[in-house]
């Protein structure tokens, strides 16, 4: 055992090997590791998804909200202020309300409207349009 182990007494069950090390099987603690930072955020305990809490001033976002129908933005919109009144509270929602980590995998409603605007501003990029700003580019790439 090493002296890491000895000097902070670690206690043996967080210790173990995990069966996928063994079985070659990489992409199981990669879950169990999005998982664990998943439900260590505050915003699941809100009922919010990852999309909810991306920047909506950043413009390639702020263009895919504009792209948004309009149910899914309202949708969007009372998760937000129902989590914002919430956290005024200091209260969370019920545990059977929290956002589990599946269902924010399934419902990424943001992220195919990011692709196709980060598609769309690279293709103007990679044309040479030079008649837009620095903050129309994605990833503050000038040309």
């Amino acid at each position: 055992m090493s002296k890491i182990f000895t000097l902070v007494r670690i206690p043996a069950r967080l210790i173990k090997r995990s069966e996928s090390r063994s079985s070659g099987n990489g992409k199981d603690w990669r879950f169990k590791m999005r998982k664990l930072a998943f439900n260590l955020s505050v915003f699941n305990k809100y009922g919010l998804y990852t999309d909810d809490v991306r920047d909506h001033e950043n413009p390639v976002v702020a263009e895919a909200l504009r792209r948004l129908p309009k149910d899914v933005l309202d949708a969007r919109n009372f998760r937000l202020t129902r989590g914002m009144q919430l956290d005024m509270m200091k209260i969370y929602l019920p545990k059977e309300k929290w956002t589990t980590y599946e269902q924010d995998l399934e419902y990424r409603y943001l992220t195919p409207y990011v692709r196709e605007v980060m598609e769309e501003r690279m293709e103007i990029y990679n044309f040479g349009c030079s008649n837009y700003g620095k903050e129309d580019w994605p990833d503050g790439m000038v040309k």
